[in-house]
């Protein structure tokens, strides 16, 4: 059996080539989803589609590549990540979700919240780009990491000093006030996450009428502001750390309309010193 190209497996898909498609999957992809239950699930989400194209692609992580597939009459996706030798490493059924305010910007330009170069491992306007973006208290959130040859940490990541973005400076995003301050949260271990404290660590700016900025998952001990604290743009406020939801040491960075996380919406950012928007697998140096 020949191996299918990325590009092909919307074809495949639209063809109700399963069996192909299944038998390029790994192992342990195929531990967790016997073959009947994936033909299953599969025509299952195939039935009332129309033609499944090649949507978006990138790369977050060397030897790995991850495609999306969308039927626009359905609007059904599918993502699929594969190996530099064409193994189906992942495989996800799903929605290409699509929101009216997608075109409400803030009023308010903003920068990088970082001064050194860091990676977008979520971010962007449509949920493969971005898991954040179904919810609605998050959906143009971003989160950056510190990439060295590829990789977030050394070795096996096991310890916090291992990745590359811990204790990393963390920035103002833009000219204003510190409206609240969430401090005393333990750093989690790599691949452990705080439930009970989603934000972790966090700051919350205000920036101008219902534009507030938060700025998550910080290290314990770092933030050097206070409540009522004046900001400016690049003044450094705190460092990068693993508090809260969050598994591995990165920046959780949003603008929403209200200063209280779960309730306010969130906003797609105006960036000033960027002529284009971030989205996940760019690389970008502050200022």
């Amino acid at each position: 059996m020949s191996a299918i190209y990325p590009e092909e497996l919307g074809f495949y898909f639209n063809q109700e080539k399963f069996e192909e498609i299944y038998f390029q999957t790994v192992k342990g992809y195929q531990d967790v989803m016997p073959l009947n239950q994936f033909k299953k699930e599969a025509a299952a989400f195939h039935e009332g589609t129309g033609d499944f194209k090649l949507f978006k692609y990138n790369q977050l992580e060397p030897g790995i590549k991850r495609y999306s597939y969308v039927d626009n009459q359905t609007m059904r996706m599918i993502t699929a990540a594969f190996s530099n030798e064409r193994d189906i490493v992942g495989l996800q059924f799903g929605m290409l979700d699509k929101f009216n305010t997608d075109h409400i910007y803030t009023e308010k330009e903003y920068v990088l919240p970082f001064r050194t170069e860091w990676f977008v491992l979520w971010g962007g306007s449509n949920n493969f780009w971005n898991y954040h973006y179904p919810h609605e208290s998050q959906r143009y959130a971003y989160d950056f990491i510190i990439k060295k040859d590829g990789r977030p940490y050394e070795g096996s990541g096991e310890h916090l000093n291992d990745h590359y973005g811990y204790g990393e400076a963390v920035t103002a995003p833009g000219t204003g006030t510190v409206v609240k301050v969430y401090d005393g949260v333990a750093d989690n271990a790599p691949f452990s996450m705080n439930m009970e404290q989603p934000e972790g660590n966090a700051i919350v700016i205000k920036h101008g009428e219902a534009e507030y900025s938060l700025l998550a998952h910080l290290k314990e001990d770092s933030i050097l502001v206070s409540e009522g604290s004046e900001v400016r743009p690049g003044d450094l406020i705190a460092a990068c750390g693993n508090s809260g939801a969050s598994d591995t040491p990165h920046l959780h960075f949003h603008v929403m309309d209200a200063p209280i996380p779960e309730k306010g919406l969130s906003i797609r950012i105006r960036f000033a010193e960027l002529n284009f928007e971030p989205k996940q697998g760019d690389t970008l140096r502050g200022e």
